[in-house]
């Protein structure tokens, strides 16, 4: 799982255009430990840590919990937006694009 974890960190990092440095500073942790789980060599976190680590990164906390192997950075960053939306703009963009997989899959 902290292998998981720590590829969801690296991912949201660098499409964030962050470097190590610049995320440890930004969540007020240790360079190392950033290092640590994006390598998967830290197991031993603290909540409190991991929270100011993905708060940082505009994540949610459970963002790393909920089947971190099968919730990419991209597939995050969608369910955010469209979590952003009000709720008519959130169902009519859902709509809009499971209208356009439904054209590519019949392609």
């Amino acid at each position: 799982m902290i292998n998981e974890i720590g590829k969801i960190i690296r991912d949201k990092r660098k499409s964030l255009g962050l470097t190590i440095e610049q995320l440890a500073e930004k969540a007020d942790v240790s360079e190392s430990l950033v290092s640590q789980l994006e390598r998967g060599v830290n197991s031993n976190i603290s909540i409190n840590k991991l929270e100011r680590i993905s708060t940082a990164m505009n994540l949610k906390l459970s963002d790393l919990f909920d089947e971190p192997a099968s919730n990419g950075i991209k597939y995050l960053e969608l369910l955010d937006f469209l979590a952003s939306l009000p709720r008519n703009k959130r169902e009519e963009l859902s709509e809009k694009i499971l209208d356009l997989l439904s054209t590519i899959s019949d392609l």
